[in-house]
């Protein structure tokens, strides 16, 4: 945002209005949906393979998906969302602020329940049976992260106790899909980047886009502006780690014949690289439509200051 230090000076003294669209942005949409599509291709994949049934499957995909979702959801508010941003007015940013965390901490509970909702995972996986207190650790860890969602994310202190916590159960569950050495720390970057793609592209669409709606102010383009470049940054690194490592993860099953790609489990394997090559897309073009947010300037601030020159 340096580049347009001048900017707010010049918004304050013309009183410029920000354009807000109707209709909320869909590509946002589009790559939730595509990610959520792709973890439950790679989680049925893997499930498969510890002889999971349907039920088992799903189970142990919400599991890594809700914890994939809150740790993403607290990376934003922890990282990319500051009290303070260059260039703002500070009564206008808190405002914005304000209005964010009201609606962050309503879906933080709802994300709770699903975290709850997935903690008997770890019940599902067979070869945790002889590991009683492994079990009972993922089992506890995902119904403590839930609770602690249910205060909402306002507190600093709670939201990192609870990222804290998604971090150690992501390391766990690398753990007991790989039985840890480098395939564990593979599976951790994996689980990572997923996590920071997931929970922030909720963010952006449950959080940032409807508070950004109600505060239709240069001041508060910014503010939101900073934080998704954040986040953009982040995905940057996120998007090119799942695909290295799930390279790396699938290499073991290139000696299989043909005829095992075009089944499952092996066809899981091509339906996420076509999910993941579609986010490629999506995450090219959202900013190219303006689509990140239906709040003019958020995507690029350059909209706002060449719509209103004058």
């Amino acid at each position: 945002m340096a580049k347009h230090p001048g900017l707010q000076e010049y918004a304050r003294l013309d009183n410029l209005q920000v354009v807000v669209r109707e209709n909320t942005p869909f590509l946002p949409k589009v790559a939730f949906t595509l990610i959520t599509l792709a973890s439950l291709a790679g989680a049925s994949f893997t499930g498969s393979g510890m002889g999971l049934g349907a039920g088992g499957l799903l189970m142990r995909w919400l599991t890594l998906w809700s914890l994939a979702l809150a740790g993403g959801f607290l990376a934003w508010r922890l990282f990319y969302l500051r009290e303070r941003e260059a260039d703002t007015d500070p009564d206008k940013v808190e405002r914005l602020h304000a209005t964010t965390f009201a609606r962050a901490d309503l879906v933080a509970r709802w994300v709770g329940v699903l975290v709850v909702l997935g903690a008997p995972g770890a019940l599902v996986v067979p070869y945790l049976a002889d590991r009683p207190l492994l079990r009972t650790v993922l089992v506890a860890g995902g119904v403590v992260i839930g609770a602690l969602l249910g205060l909402g994310v306002r507190a600093r202190i709670s939201a990192l106790v609870a990222a804290l916590l998604i971090l150690g159960m992501l390391i766990g569950w690398a753990y007991v899909d790989t039985g840890g050495g480098w395939p564990g720390a593979v599976r951790l970057l994996h689980l990572s980047a997923f996590t920071l793609w997931l929970g922030g592209a909720l963010w952006n669409i449950a959080v940032a886009m409807p508070a950004g709606r109600e505060h239709p102010n240069v001041d508060a383009v910014l503010a939101e502006a900073n934080q998704l470049d954040r986040f953009r940054w982040v995905v940057r690194f996120a998007l090119p780690t799942i695909i290295v490592t799930g390279v790396v993860m699938a290499w073991g099953y290139t000696v299989m014949p043909l005829q095992w790609w075009l089944a499952v489990p092996g066809i899981l394997i091509p339906l996420k690289v076509l999910a993941i090559v579609a986010l490629v897309v999506v995450f090219i073009t959202c900013p190219l439509f303006r689509h990140c947010s239906p709040v003019q300037g958020v995507c690029n601030i350059d909209d706002l200051e060449e719509q209103n020159s004058p």
